[in-house]
């Protein structure tokens, strides 16, 4: 396959070392420091592939996909890689792109500098976590408290702390563009970490194409705003940072491994599930611990605010799942009835339930959000000794309450080198889990620019072992990329009992070779493929034992190990023919 030609368009059309620039990019093509990365990795293959005896000159681009699926797709990747490592194929592959709980893995090996010189060690360290369950409420409430200063603060950053930081028992400071120089050297596979923009995103999953976003060690953006519109990126570094008109306006540290988890990861569920865990955590601050009181209780107005902030939560809870919400402005009422800082809270409480049976639902979220800012005063927040605290409590409360996800500055606002003038018209974008459109980064390694020629696709998903391959079929046909054929009647019949290993080919096609996590080789029939995906189900809070993390990886590890001769084959066959 062949790179279409650059063409100059917009701020800049051939992105180079950005030392730091503030600079944004519109352009066609990948950059030229993944160039440069891609080219030093193929040194690598190329000296890989020569240990096997295979005189060649080049070999193939290939590209590892690594799907979400919570934990589950947390600990599978991290078998999958380690038993590439071991087999020797590792060193082969060019780029690995993740989605969701894969990038959670991911972004543990990344953020180390020997993450893949030691994938024992890296496995080794990920059963302690989980078996030592290294979670702590108190560091999690620190962090939100944190960020919640930040004016881009989101469900995201709660759910950072919160959630992935209790499933992955491990806060990473660490960020993504401390990975150029191993990337730059080719001593690691290329990473893409994939989301998507939500407001970009469509309904039907063949028609996001242009919501897909990307975050690699040198740049993040869009690689694509439509089928014959250039990409548009900025520096990874100035990611969230304010830009306006396509100049830097207010620069902002780069967000860390653990937000990025957070934003990669934020679609484990439906949104009732997301409601019930968001429920718990606020059960354990509220009733659980002696937390909220020491926060709370250290001037006057802290006890009401300590006898309303449950019944603050389970008003936005209940609104949001079609509950009765007047008991709970009942009692709202009586507890901030006579304390001067709530008279106005009060008021607005009593005309809600006066009128509760003649407005509408939009205009009862709106009388929420007023309650909300009448409670969480600017005056009450700003003279508290815990204002960060009330922050934290305000701002989740009111992205709840809006469902407001993955709020990120919008680099591209007001730049007229964008014709999607819907999308440089927002002051912010709101990026959420790739999973969301299709659950496997296809979108970000199947166009040409980047000439991936072997495709090794690791499916966790948790329900159809095929979805992904049938979505990126309906996918690249709606979008004119070329994708080897999918005979989508026979997947369907073997999808509650697939078999280890699939390859999907075409002509002037990636070859896709395809690895359904539970299957009838590793697991040997469907009644074990179904207590597996039962055991390991996407949202399972209770901790896995660690015999059940062995059990995890020792599947994951066995589609590589029983399929490896099969891969190398197909590596040797594109390797000599290109050479």
């Amino acid at each position: 396959m062949t790179e279409p030609q650059e063409v100059a368009y917009g701020a800049k059309s051939h992105p180079r070392r950005h030392d730091g620039s503030s600079d944004i990019s519109v352009h066609f093509g990948i950059s030229d420091e993944e160039k440069a990365a891609v080219k030093n990795r193929g040194e690598k293959v190329l000296t890989a592939l020569r240990k096997l005896g295979l005189n060649v000159k080049k070999g193939p681009v290939l590209s590892v996909l690594v799907s979400g699926g919570g934990l589950r797709a947390d600990i599978a990747c991290q078998g999958v890689l380690s038993e590439l490592s071991h087999v020797g194929l590792l060193d082969m592959v060019t780029s690995l792109a993740g989605v969701s709980g894969s990038t959670w893995c991911m972004s543990s090996l990344y953020s180390q500098r020997d993450g893949f010189q030691d994938l024992v060690k890296a496995e080794n360290e990920l059963r302690r976590r989980l078996r030592e369950d290294s979670w702590t409420f108190s560091v999690a409430l620190d962090g939100l408290c944190v960020a919640a200063e930040r004016d881009d603060y989101s469900l995201t950053d709660f759910w950072s702390y919160s959630i992935v930081y209790s499933f992955t028992k491990e806060l990473l400071d660490a960020r993504l563009s401390c990975v150029r120089d191993q990337s730059e050297k080719g001593t690691v596979p290329y990473p893409i970490f994939a989301t998507i923009d939500q407001d970009l995103k469509s309904g039907a999953n063949e028609k996001t194409q242009n919501a897909w976003f990307e975050f690699t060690p040198d740049w993040a953006g869009y690689p694509t705003l439509g089928s014959s519109t250039p990409g548009a990126y900025v520096s990874t570094t100035h990611c969230g940072s304010r830009f306006e008109g396509g100049k830097l306006i207010q620069q902002k540290a780069e967000r860390d491994f653990s937000y990025l988890r957070a934003v990669c990861g934020s679609a484990l569920a439906d949104k009732n599930t997301i409601l019930k865990t968001i429920k718990d955590f606020f059960w354990k601050l509220i009733h659980g611990s002696s937390t909220q009181e020491k926060m709370l209780i250290v001037h006057p107005e802290g006890i009401t605010l300590k006898a309303i902030t449950g019944d603050v939560f389970d008003l936005v809870y209940t609104f949001l799942t079609d509950g009765d919400c007047l008991p709970i402005l009942k009692n709202l009422q009586s507890k901030m009835t006579g304390n001067k800082d709530f008279s106005e809270a009060a008021t607005l409480t009593d005309q809600m339930i006066k009128h509760s049976l003649r407005t509408s639902r939009d205009e009862q979220r709106q009388l929420i959000q007023e309650l909300l800012e009448k409670i969480f005063s600017r005056d009450l927040v700003e003279k508290s000794n815990v204002s960060s605290f009330l922050k934290f409590l305000w701002k989740t409360f009111s992205c709840l309450l809006s469902w407001t996800w993955g709020t990120t500055n919008n680099f591209v606002y007001k730049c007229g080198d964008i014709k999607d003038k819907f999308l440089a018209g927002q002051k912010n974008m709101y990026l959420m889990d790739a999973g969301l459109a299709i659950n496997s980064a296809y979108p970000l390694v199947l166009p040409p620019v980047r000439n991936t020629e072997i495709i090794l696709s690791f499916d966790f998903s948790e329900g159809d072992p095929f979805e992904t391959i049938k979505a990126t079929a309906k996918y690249c046909k709606a979008c004119n990329i070329p994708f080897p054929p999918v005979d989508e009647a026979k997947l369907n019949q073997e999808a509650k009992t697939p078999s280890d290993f699939y390859i999907f080919e075409g002509e002037n096609t990636p070859v896709v070779m395809h690895f359904p996590l539970f299957n009838k080789v590793n697991c040997g029939s469907t009644a074990v493929i179904e207590k597996r995906r039962t055991t390991y189900a996407t949202f399972r809070l209770k901790d896995y034992s660690d015999a059940e993390v062995c059990q995890l990886l020792e599947d994951s590890k066995a589609n590589v190990r029983n399929n490896k001769d099969a891969i190398l084959a197909k590596i040797s066959e594109l390797a000599e023919a290109t050479s």
